[in-house]
């Protein structure tokens, strides 16, 4: 009778924990969870900050009651997610700024219907890792190699930034960064080439892209390697068109016509328009100081060229509401488009992984240079190449 009673008790605590942990990892399937139990976690709240689908900057909490969170939100396809934890021995300050370092996030990737778990503990950064999907697992991987090391690296830089060039320790460390970024680099190339099959790795590529922390020709090799069962992934196609880009901007490359609607006012715009001249193309946002000084410069030479050169800016990181002001109330007056998405996604088409970038385009619509960064060189050219006309 009283192994009977036991049997039926341990049936019943089985059957509740099975019910109970099938209805925590239900999701819906427009949206996302994440949760965790973090040791230092000692926060209030942690922060989201996207864009909406206008374009708009959201910021959402987090809310964390004694180190644990669990956070649900909509989302349509693949994202790259941050958690910035407000904790503040996280928080790399340098002065009246700070480096947004990634060891100083709580980083994942979110599918619709996942439900994501974090482990770790926060020291003076986020030792905590993604699971509960193959991707997140994928990234937890390398994301544990790397974070210790950006976190040191990160360290290291607040200690020279408090001593003068002429100090013996100064070379030390700058030389000792230099080794730890090296390491953190190699240890995401090797990744990316180990695990072709990974939706982590297919972010890592882009974002490494993004960040030319690869060459062209590794980019290449390393998008060759992914396999196409991830080719509906987000990131694997945001590579493909970098990788388009970089084959279709070589210097000789003639620029494909397109036409677009995705101007600050909303008028048509096509490429081909401006051909007849030399076009100048400028990538800019006005969260960029290099590109907010060189603008009016832009318009200086725009106007000292008129009658020979046309000037086609690319807002990217800006509402149309905010880069409309911006341009209007400093009569920027050339053409604008506003980096978007698919075919309007300008950025991708022409692999632009820098701000400012300018490139210098013949009559005919030909690639004569490119510059990234703020580039005294550009306007130097464009003299050379109008004033004998």
């Amino acid at each position: 009778m009283l192994k009977n009673f036991i049997k039926l008790i341990a049936v019943f605590f089985t059957v509740a924990l099975f019910q109970s942990c099938k209805e925590e990892v239900k999701v819906p399937a427009d949206s996302f969870m994440v949760s965790g139990t973090i040791k230092g976690l000692d926060t209030k709240y942690m922060s989201r900050s996207y864009r909406d689908a206008e374009g708009n900057r959201v910021s959402d909490s987090i809310f964390v009651e004694n180190g644990s969170f669990t956070y649900t939100a909509k989302i349509d396809e693949p994202e790259h997610i941050i958690f910035w934890p407000n904790v503040e021995r996280t928080i790399k300050r340098s002065g009246r700024g700070y480096y947004p370092a990634k060891s100083s996030q709580f980083a994942f990737l979110a599918s619709p219907g996942n439900h994501i778990v974090f482990n770790g503990e926060v020291t003076d950064f986020i030792d905590a890792y993604p699971s509960g999907t193959k991707s997140n697992e994928d990234l937890a991987t390398i994301n544990s190699k790397i974070f210790p090391l950006i976190n040191k690296s990160v360290n290291l830089l607040l200690e020279k930034n408090k001593l003068k060039e002429d100090d013996p320790q100064f070379k030390v460390i700058e030389d000792s960064i230099k080794t730890l970024d090296k390491q953190v680099i190699a240890y995401k190339k090797g990744f990316v080439m180990e695990n072709p099959k990974s939706e982590a790795a297919a972010w890592y590529l882009s974002d490494m892209m993004l960040r030319s922390h690869v060459t062209d020709d590794e980019a290449i090799t390393a998008f060759n390697n992914l396999d196409e069962t991830l080719k509906d992934f987000p990131f694997y196609k945001a590579v493909a068109k970098r990788i388009a880009g970089i084959e279709a901007t070589l210097i000789g490359k003639t620029i494909e016509n397109f036409t677009t609607n995705s101007t600050f006012t909303g008028d048509a715009f096509e490429f081909n328009s401006l051909k007849g001249k030399y076009i100048l193309i400028d990538f800019w946002g006005t969260w960029c100081g290099p590109c907010i000084a060189e603008m009016p410069k832009v318009k200086a030479y725009q106007e000292k060229y008129k009658d020979k050169l046309v000037v086609l800016g690319v807002n990217q990181g800006d509402t149309k509401e905010k880069a409309g002001d911006f341009i209007t109330s400093n009569d920027y007056t050339w053409t604008h488009l506003m980096n978007g998405n698919g075919d309007d996604d300008f950025v991708l088409k022409f692999n632009v992984a820098g701000f400012p970038t300018k490139f210098i385009i013949d009559p005919e619509g030909k690639i004569l240079h490119r510059f990234v960064g703020d580039s005294e060189e550009s306007f130097t050219i464009l003299d050379e190449l109008l004033e004998e006309l």
